[in-house]
């Protein structure tokens, strides 16, 4: 009895969904795959590794300079009075601190390469944007998804909420506060 209560109700929501869906036409499409044909994002990535040899070219020669430090302060500490030697130690310190802030600065989340790919990037993404818009205009979608993030890349604008989600929170707000 039970069971079949189940299963009538599961049609019924079938049923419904199916006649709420067919007015709604819905598409996505794969970013990673537009990309990876995109000859504008290849020449991105030369640009990018033409950068990324330039920092590892700095990072190595930064490194050097903190290798040579630490050599010659071992092989002269025994000689050196405690004032050089706190003054060497302070430098190869201060030296791995430059190579570190070097690091983060570069290649680190909010780094210089990073920009970089952004400012090269930001083109190509407005360019998809465009396109995207258009298509979806085009050819009557509500909704375009893109399948590698599952974001929402198109959407009518008759489905945006954001406007009355904060005049109803602006109530909620106006409610609580008398």
């Amino acid at each position: 009895m039970k069971n079949s209560f189940n299963n009538k109700y599961t049609l019924l929501i079938l049923v419904l969904s199916s006649f709420i869906f067919s007015e709604m036409k819905i598409g996505y499409l794969n970013v990673d795959k537009i990309l990876s044909e995109l000859d504008e994002v290849r020449q991105v990535y030369v640009e990018l590794e033409k950068e990324q040899r330039k920092i590892e070219v700095e990072y190595q020669n930064l490194q050097f300079e903190l290798d040579s430090l630490f050599r010659n302060y071992e092989q002269q500490k025994m000689l050196m009075s405690d004032e050089r030697r706190k003054k060497t130690e302070t430098s190869i310190q201060n030296k791995q601190a430059e190579l570190e802030r070097f690091q983060i600065e570069k290649v680190g989340p909010q780094g210089e390469i990073y920009r970089i790919q952004e400012q090269l990037m930001a083109p190509i993404y407005a360019k998809m944007d465009n396109a995207v818009s258009k298509v979806g205009a085009e050819l009557g979608f509500d909704y375009i998804f893109n399948v590698s993030s599952g974001q929402i890349v198109y959407a009518l604008p008759q489905y945006d909420l954001t406007d009355k989600v904060v005049d109803e929170l602006s109530k909620i707000s106006e409610a609580e506060n008398e």
